[in-house]
């Protein structure tokens, strides 16, 4: 009897041991107490994740990556546009978790570049580079190594009702004269030509346009800033008063000065306006507005030579300080890879920055080929060194528009580039 109780008490215990090993590799069998491993948190700061359309398809990315992803997290970080350099640098300076940001030219990627050296990971060795435009890679690149990855580009200038236009038995211009022309047959149908509006960025897409067709490149830039080239040269005053004639000739709403953009957006798709100010981003909404018109984009025509721009959207970067630099690395590749830009392209009617992307949309295919030729450009006021240099050129160039004398503004803006450039040759302590 003793030697079986003995016996049952040594199964017993040997199948609790056998149990126990089992609980302890699989994990079906594991407590629902017990916790999982914490994921990764990636900061992602951001002007474009705001409540438009086009920002829904990148909140749809970041679901997706974290589908693919499950240890990893994203912290979107969104900051309004008009607030967005401020708000970089105030996340920098003041120490805050930044992973991965955008910045939206190469001018405030070299502004932020010169707050620390070290601000931005080097991503030179990373194979998905491989994937993009050289050209599109240039300007985030220094010494040779690559700091950021670029997202869908755009070109800036006008858009304009097509629908109105081949009904009315219009042709888009091809030179100045051919332009103004044809804005003053508008303006004598009652049809407001151009709608401009107040908002501070607009008028830069046509002054821009404008330089570049002028001849204003990266060399003579340079020189704008090194001072060999002063503000009372011909491309910048004529491209200052190009700009003026069209308010000086009343081809813009006589409420210009009281409107938004999004009611300029409502003028074109209305008809009551056949063009406006603005860059490829704005084709997308418009087309989906519900009105019939179907809008089309068309370069603001020089008077020699009409260049096209290319205006990149978007740099994403992976912080210098981010304490997960490879899942950060990541994020920005698929965020800015070739699956989710051709996924892209024909929703926000853009154009990719990688090669070997099919375009199916007749618009996007045409802007593609503008801005990847041989003359294009990168936007003029990107061409300039800093932000806050680029910002000063265009705050004189609303105040003039708005009545300020043009010799006053020119000296402004020669005082910014003479203040910038004492700055950068001040010896660092």
């Amino acid at each position: 009897m003793a030697r079986g109780l003995k016996l049952l008490l040594w199964i017993g215990a040997a199948a609790a041991v056998l149990l126990t090993g089992c609980s302890e590799n699989d994990p079906a069998a594991r407590s629902d107490t017990e916790t999982p491993p914490k994921p990764v948190v990636l900061r992602y700061t951001s002007f474009m994740l705001d409540s438009s359309q086009t920002a829904s398809y990148y909140f749809d990315a970041i679901a997706e990556f974290e589908a693919l992803n499950p240890g990893i997290r994203i912290e979107v970080d969104h900051i309004q546009n008009i607030n967005y350099m401020a708000g970089l640098k105030t996340r920098l300076l003041g120490g805050e978790q930044m992973d991965v940001f955008d910045v939206w030219s190469p001018s405030l990627f070299e502004e932020l570049r010169r707050l620390d050296d070290n601000v931005y990971l080097d991503l030179s060795d990373e194979d998905f580079l491989n994937d993009f435009l050289p050209a599109a890679l240039e300007p985030v690149t220094l010494d040779g190594r690559v700091y950021g990855v670029p997202g869908m580009m755009h070109t800036d200038g006008l858009l304009y009702n097509k629908t109105m236009f081949q009904e009315l038995g219009l042709s888009v211009p091809g030179t100045w004269d051919e332009f103004i022309r044809l804005c003053e047959k508008l303006k004598t149908l009652g049809i407001v030509p151009i709608a401009l509006n107040s908002e501070w960025w607009v008028p830069q897409f046509f002054f821009g346009s404008l330089m570049s067709n002028a001849g204003a490149g990266e060399a003579w830039t340079a020189e704008l800033e090194q001072g060999l080239v002063k503000t009372e040269h011909p491309i910048l005053i004529n491209a200052m008063k190009m700009t003026k004639e069209i308010i000086d000739r009343g081809f813009v709403p006589d409420d210009w000065e009281q409107l938004k953009h999004e009611q300029s957006r409502d003028l074109i798709t209305g008809g009551k306006a056949a063009m406006i100010i603005t860059g490829t981003w704005d084709l997308s909404e418009l087309n989906a507005s519900g009105t019939g018109q179907e809008i089309d984009f068309m370069m603001v025509p020089g008077k020699e030579h009409t260049i096209p721009n290319l205006n990149i959207g978007s740099y994403k970067v992976v912080s210098g300080s981010s304490e997960h630099p490879e899942e950060a690395k990541r994020f920005l590749a698929y965020m800015n890879g070739k699956e989710i830009q051709e996924k892209l392209a024909d929703k926000v009617m853009a154009v990719p920055s990688v090669s070997g992307v099919s375009l199916h949309d007749p618009i996007v295919r045409r802007i593609s080929d503008l801005m990847t030729g041989r003359e294009a450009m990168i936007y003029w006021p990107h061409m300039v060194s800093t932000e806050s240099l680029q910002l000063s050129v265009i705050d004189s160039l609303n105040e003039y528009l708005r009545g300020a004398d043009l010799e006053g503004e020119l000296e402004k803006i020669q005082h910014a580039i003479d203040r910038a450039g004492d700055m950068e040759t001040q010896p660092t302590t």
